[in-house]
């Protein structure tokens, strides 16, 4: 049987527009879409065992150990992100949908990126890159989640389990080394639930990046050690692959329009189905 190849989509780091591209790579029925964590299990337990067979790859918002429902051969693969960024984009993402369940903002006052962080509703905020590839989530007042043992099993993880990891800040590098090990098609692509009304990095203010990375440190030390990896990979693969990434992008700036409207077009069906 073909090994089962497993996409960790963390929120907010280009995960929605692989998605798209992964969609492109494989028949519907060799995809298992998971869209939320807390549903991730009974949504395997519920397919059939031929259900099961035929997938080639699960795809979702989902953490490490997921694989242990399965009895084959598994692999897993995942992007992540500056966790400032990262932060930052999921904040100005709810902060502009008033019915999101994220949203503290009252009718007298918009919530802070401090009341957001801090209030625990979304325990992603803290280290959550980290929580989810090490397969351990907690709330935000378990030490687990700023403890050196969460880092040391993601890391453990990464280096046992995961056949690649990428970065949100190097996205094209990153698919198309994917696309040389999964041996896909050339992954074009158009970005995918972008955060709007965002202001440049630049204009957040030091406190809030301080804030954020205080919060975030073993992300950021997963993030650093994935970039640095990522980029000798890179440096690896020559100057044929640096021209192959110049060309790619500049094609893909070229046709991704196309892949916006096919994006749009399938959204408008399933609103009249």
């Amino acid at each position: 049987m073909k090994d089962l190849f497993i996409h960790l989509h963390i929120p907010k780091t280009g995960g929605t527009t692989l998605r798209d591209i992964i969609h492109r790579q494989y028949r519907s029925k060799q995809i298992l879409v998971i869209p939320k964590l807390e549903k991730s299990e009974n949504i395997i337990k519920e397919i059939s065992a031929s259900q099961k067979n035929q997938l080639i790859m699960i795809q979702g918002h989902l953490k490490y150990g997921i694989h242990k429902i399965f009895h084959r051969n598994t692999k897993y693969f995942v992007i992540i992100r500056n966790p400032i960024h990262r932060v930052l984009s999921t904040y100005y993402y709810v902060l502009n949908q008033t019915n999101n369940p994220q949203n503290l903002s009252t009718s007298n006052n918009q919530m802070t990126i401090y009341d957001f962080v801090q209030s625990g509703v979304n325990p992603f905020l803290i280290n959550g890159q980290t929580q989810l590839i090490a397969g351990k989530t907690g709330k935000i007042n378990d030490p687990l989640i700023r403890s050196e043992e969460l880092f040391l099993k993601a890391k453990y993880n990464i280096d046992n389990h995961f056949i690649f990891i990428g970065i949100t800040e190097l996205f094209d590098e990153s698919i198309l080394l994917l696309k040389n090990i999964l041996n896909w098609t050339t992954p074009y692509y158009s970005r995918a639930n972008r955060t709007k009304k965002k202001p440049n990095y630049n204009e957040i203010s030091p406190e809030i990046r301080s804030f954020i990375e205080e919060h975030n440190q073993l992300d950021q030390k997963l993030y650093e050690a994935a970039r640095e990896s990522l980029n000798r990979k890179i440096a690896a693969a020559g100057s044929e692959f640096q021209n192959k990434v110049s060309r790619f992008k500049k094609t893909n700036n070229i046709i991704n329009p196309l892949f916006g409207y096919s994006r749009a077009k399938r959204y408008i069906s399933k609103l009249f189905r």
